[in-house]
């Protein structure tokens, strides 16, 4: 077998999810095609590029170079199809990138209504990080991500532009429902001292960890984490089964068995911005897409803040939306 560019980007993602299941949703393939795939892949290679490790899969020595090389060839291909796609700007495929987030479908429908002229070509992923190296690599034109204060957020590299759309936004504290501050108005982030907190989506650290390891350390105590290289579906899972509580964003749907409440003082807050590469994307385009996301944020947040009893009486806890220019 031949090896490909998709070939390639096979063993890049398996070496940013670490997981060969996360690679395989990433990918849009079922994880047994995924698992062939990588046989043939290494059996071109002439050895083993992954091997399991108690966190997921890691490189080989072999998978090392071979990742290397990899990320070299795909880089400079990008780079041949960004700079050609800089003579039909505003014309083509736009590639659309997103950190998780449960109005992806609703802004996408919303997207496709108004850039009726484009295909829209999607990848989510939960790290802002590997968002903003798709970005920097020409893999991606634009990306919706969640970030961290500035001193935790992946920087943005030469070329690509960053325009807010939510700061700030207030986080919430999912809880199980049976936890024994379920009835409190709001819970103090010091009160949650020896709850076992669920880490973000695995995937790239980005600073979320280190960011909410300050803040709680700040507020007198050491987050205790015992859950790691987890999905969406799992984290929501473990905390409606009372094994640990995590943040959670206002756009949270209602969960089962799961309790959402406004953190008193609201210590952490989060931003919400695109980034797009100048030379691929007009501002127009930007603006269009950032007022599609901001009509389906109100939208996600009306419709899931008539759960919250607590809502109306705590405009601290109501993030604020930014309209484009």
């Amino acid at each position: 077998m031949e090896l490909e560019l998709r070939h390639l980007r096979v063993v890049c993602r398996l070496a940013d999810t670490g997981s060969v299941s996360k690679a395989a949703a990433a990918l849009g393939v079922s994880q047994p095609s995924l698992t062939a795939q990588l046989h043939r892949i290494e059996e071109a290679v002439g050895g083993s590029l992954f091997e399991r490790a108690s966190t997921g899969v890691v490189p080989t020595p072999l998978g090392k170079h071979v990742l290397s090389r990899s990320r070299a060839m795909l880089a400079d291909m990008d780079e041949l199809i960004g700079s050609s796609r800089r003579y039909t700007s505003g014309s083509g495929t736009l590639r659309l990138g997103s950190s998780r987030t449960v109005m992806f479908g609703a802004w996408l429908a919303r997207l496709e209504g108004v850039l009726a002229d484009r295909e829209i070509a999607t990848q989510v992923d939960s790290s802002s990080a590997v968002l903003t190296d798709l970005l920097a690599a020409d893999v991606l034109d634009i990306a919706m991500i969640g970030r961290a204060e500035d001193a935790y957020a992946p920087q943005c590299p030469p070329g690509i532009r960053e325009q807010t759309m939510v700061f700030p936004e207030p986080f919430g504290i999912a809880l199980p429902a049976d936890h024994h501050l379920a009835a409190a108005d709001e819970v103090k982030l010091a009160d949650l001292a020896d709850d076992i907190w669920i880490c973000p989506p695995a995937g790239k650290e980005d600073g979320e960890l280190a960011y909410l390891r300050e803040v709680c350390e700040d507020a007198g105590f050491t987050p205790q984490f015992r859950y790691g290289n987890l999905d969406t579906t799992e984290i929501e899972q473990l905390i409606g089964a009372g094994r640990g509580i995590c943040l959670c964003a206002p756009t949270v749907r209602e969960l089962p068995r799961t309790i959402v409440k406004p953190l008193a003082g609201q210590p952490f807050s989060w931003r919400r911005t695109l980034r797009w590469r100048v030379d691929n994307v007009p501002q127009e385009t930007v603006n269009t897409i950032h007022r599609a996301f901001v009509e389906t944020y109100r939208e996600t947040i009306a419709e899931n803040s008539l759960a919250r009893p607590w809502w109306s009486a705590h405009p601290e806890s109501h993030p604020t939306v930014i309209d484009p220019d």
